[in-house]
């Protein structure tokens, strides 16, 4: 049973903070907008975080040092209910609810509210984003659906990886990892003038992964990024950002025997490379009456070429008699881009009163020959608005929406709601609802393939595809209790996700039994999640813990085409007793029976961060999660066991005048070797083992 239904939860919030908290507090209006931390990305609003329409986690500067983690995807270990995981080392994944495949398209991805979210699969490549750690800022996470505000993928939630401005890098800073299987270096330098200021980064990272007697998954990326803004009159700004990543990534499954006998000759050890570019321009107009008004244009293009990838596993194998098998390989190069132009207007409307409204139009290209005859580009419009209204001292209404056309035929409207009620300037509860679309990306709407790059051929779809949709009830509760330094940020939820798209099996009777999508489940979310911050020391120490419980359920909302054919099966007529039979066992076993296991029941982080004396600095991690299993892998293959693993980070500081520092860390991950295992879809991947790692970190400051 799920533990704290929405109801229980009012109920219980209604008792323990009562409106006669409000009225003895009445006298300190100003309180209602000073402590919560203001935040951009759920409405486009700078908020207080207890005026948001959504649940929502910030990942601070402070949290980003103290958890040693080198790459983005891990600092999401601190998001309630987030799954973090790895494909390979050098192919993360990052999702929310069951969307835990390799792509999680269900999730949108910004950099400084830029997508980058990228055709034709969807989803982020997380190795090679032209972006370093040490120049984010924070990291706002928007924890429901939020399509009315960023459109169309925003369908779980938001992360909105904000970096430093040019302002934030005044002189240089150097810094250089150096682990047994690690090795990064990288090196930042910004200045402030009176009409321009800039900052540069540049940066090299590396990994050997995570088991090479097994994986070939090691990675060298060089990374740089550049920032500068333009302030000629005090009315208007320019905001230039470029950046440019390219690596190369280890690919391939050592060539063991398997449980069945055959080895994998047809995944070879190899090397790829990628390269990924980003431009984006934003123009910034305050107007007399203080209203503003943005323009952004950006460019994001993603490259990348597998050198030996095979198109047929057999010929690849050598089963086929006269054909070399080397003619079952070719080279595998794909080309994706998006270009976006934005308009967003911030209007008063009144002293209690403020309204956000745009629109953009976005155009993709991808060039993907393996799994599409043809290139293909789809061009998307969107306009979108937003409210706010203070109704008086302790309510907030926020209402918005996002009318959008994806380009391939569909026209969505995204509304979402929220009431804020400040019970007490430090007290608030939240209830909203909200609604999103996901709309079919081009691997979905386009494939056509026949070859065995995702396991067998491909056709277009039976019906074309319309949008993913999901309704989301929530209520939810923030609360500072000053006077002994915690703050409180709990939610509880149920969404309801209809036309999910996924494989339609066996889709025609031929030889080749070819694959294709379909909107074919339906599927229902329930939880609570909580993130709980204690702050001692003057501000100094803190311990950050999040918490998720989280329950899964699906059915079949459409029926696939093959689901009731009586056609003879001519693989294994003595196992199944028609094609319907084999497509019915199909879905139940690789999905409906195992669909719970897509999420952990429970999750959860906690970070401590203690200064020792005035220059030392010990942060501890430990990240939890239980057994769960990713939507793409059979029952036979072994799931994700439980997760108990302990981080370590050791620093000191050493001071030589007003700029000049230096600091020495040394980081343990997985300190005391816990056995959790990884994603995989096959058994000897997914049995690698996450081993114990460290490094040394030295940053010099001038």
């Amino acid at each position: 049973m799920f533990p704290l239904t929405l109801s229980s939860l009012a109920l219980l919030l209604s008792f323990s903070l009562s409106p006669c908290q409000a009225e003895e507090s009445g006298s300190h209006e100003e309180s209602f907008f000073q402590e919560f931390p203001a935040v951009l990305t759920a409405s486009r609003l700078s908020q207080p975080l207890a005026d948001a329409p959504s649940a929502m986690t910030v990942i601070d500067r402070e949290m980003i040092k103290a958890s040693g983690f080198r790459s983005i995807p891990e600092l999401m270990r601190l998001v309630p209910g987030m799954y973090v995981g790895f494909s390979d080392a050098n192919r993360p994944v990052v999702s929310m609810h069951g969307s835990s495949d390799e792509w999680a398209r269900r999730m949108q991805i910004l950099v400084d509210g830029r997508s980058i979210y990228l055709p034709p699969h969807g989803g982020v490549s997380w190795a090679d984003i032209p972006l370093l750690t040490e120049d984010i800022e924070r990291i706002e996470v928007v924890r429901g659906p939020s399509s009315a505000s960023h459109g169309t993928n925003s369908f779980y939630g938001v992360i909105n990886i904000i970096t430093k401005d040019a302002l934030g890098q005044v002189g240089g800073s150097m810094t250089a990892i150096r682990g047994a299987r690690t090795s990064d270096a990288s090196a930042r330098f910004g200045k402030v003038g009176e009409l321009y200021d800039y900052r540069l980064s540049v940066g090299y990272r590396s990994d050997q992964g995570l088991d090479n007697s097994v994986l070939n998954d090691h990675n060298m990326t060089n990374v740089i990024n550049f920032r500068s803004n333009y302030h000629p009159l005090d009315t208007d700004s320019l905001d230039i950002q470029l950046g440019s990543s390219n690596g190369v990534y280890g690919m391939g499954i050592l060539d063991v025997p398997l449980k069945n006998g055959r080895s994998r000759p047809e995944d070879p050890f190899r090397d790829s490379k990628a390269n990924s570019d980003f431009v984006q321009l934003t123009w910034l107009h305050v107007w007399a009456s203080s209203d503003e008004s943005k323009l952004t244009y950006s460019y994001t293009s993603h490259d990348t070429l597998d050198p030996n990838m095979c198109i047929d596993s057999d010929i690849c194998q050598g089963h086929v008699a006269g054909t070399p098998a080397i003619q079952g390989f070719k080279p595998r190069a794909v080309k994706s881009e998006r270009n976006e132009v934005e308009l967003q207007n911030t209007t008063q409307l009144g002293p209690n009163n403020r309204l956000v409204w745009g629109g953009g139009m976005r155009r993709d290209y991808a060039d993907y020959p393996l799994l599409m005859v043809i290139p293909r580009a789809v061009s998307a419009w969107s306009v979108f608005a937003h409210d706010e209204w203070r109704i008086n001292q302790a309510v907030v209404l926020n209402i918005g929406t996002m009318l959008e056309n994806d380009g391939m035929g569909h026209q969505d409207n995204s509304p979402r709601a929220s009431l804020n009620y400040h019970v007490h300037p430090q007290h608030t509860v939240r209830m909203g609802v909200s609604t999103a679309t996901r709309s079919p990306v081009m691997s979905e709407a386009f494939i056509d393939a026949n070859n065995t790059i995702l396991g067998g051929a491909y056709v277009l779809p039976v019906t074309p595809l319309k949008p993913e949709k999901v309704f989301s009830r929530e209520i939810g509760y923030l609360g500072e209790f000053r006077n002994i330094g915690v703050s409180v940020d709990i939610r509880a939820y149920v969404e309801e996700v209809t036309d999910l798209v996924w494989w339609d099996k066996y889709v025609q009777l031929t030889s080749a039994f070819p694959d294709s999508f379909g909107n074919l489940f339906s599927a229902e979310y329930r939880g609570v999640d909580a993130t709980v911050k204690y702050h001692w020391d003057e501000g100094r120490s803190f311990a950050a813990l999040a918490y998720a419980y989280q329950q899964a359920s699906a059915g079949l909302s459409a029926i696939p085409t093959q689901y009731y054919s009586t056609a003879t099966d001519p693989v294994e007529p003595a196992r199944y007793t028609s094609v319907g039979d084999r497509v019915r066992q199909f879905y139940n076993d690789e999905y409906l029976t195992m669909f719970s296991q897509t999420v952990p029941r429970n999750s959860a982080s906690l970070l401590l961060s203690q200064h020792l004396a005035p220059s030392w600095q010990f942060s501890l991690g430990y990240y939890y999660r239980e057994l769960m299993r990713v939507g793409d892998v059979s029952p036979d293959v072994t799931p994700e066991l439980t997760m108990r693993r302990i981080d370590m980070r050791l620093a000191k500081t050493f001071k030589y005048g007003k700029l000049q520092s230096a600091e020495v860390a040394i980081v343990v991950q997985n300190l005391m070797q816990d056995d959790y295992t990884k994603y995989g879809t096959i058994n000897e991947v997914s049995q690698v083992k996450f081993p114990r790692g460290g490094w040394l970190t030295a940053t010099f400051n001038f």
